[in-house]
């Protein structure tokens, strides 16, 4: 087996580079999705300590202006937990693209092997006079 074998077979190719981008998303993916986690995680920790108001503190000629940091929050939150789903899908497709590579580039290798197996054994030529 020379390396023109193996970098010419097209299920080694593609499969490195599947767990080359697959490494990627999977990275890129567990590193975001711990970062939205930690940031709804903390917006609802501080969520549950600030968002209890009493009746008294609604004034009725405010016209719904008291409620909006609430509903901006929740926007935020939304939006936060739109991006960790995003993040983590790209997480688990990471994971996918990197097996589904190795068990692809494992067939290359093996039908490699395989040639490689099935062409005649050369002997290095002898040269036709030998000086003693």
């Amino acid at each position: 087996m020379k390396l023109p074998d193996v970098y010419t077979d097209w299920k080694i190719v593609v499969g490195l580079a599947l767990v080359m981008l697959g490494a990627g998303n999977w990275a890129i993916g567990l590193q975001r999705t711990q970062i939205y986690s930690r940031m709804i995680a903390a917006r609802a920790k501080a969520g549950t300590v600030t968002d209890y108001r009493s009746f008294d503190e609604l004034e009725a000629g405010a016209g719904g202006a008291v409620l909006a940091p609430f509903s901006e929050r929740g926007h935020q939150t939304s939006y936060a937990t739109a991006r960790m789903d995003f993040y983590h899908a790209a997480f688990l497709a990471g994971r996918v693209m990197v097996l589904s590579g190795l068990m692809l580039t494992l067939a290359g290798f093996i039908g490699v092997i395989q040639r490689d197996s099935r062409r005649p054994f050369k002997r290095p030529s002898e040269p036709s006079h030998v000086h003693h």
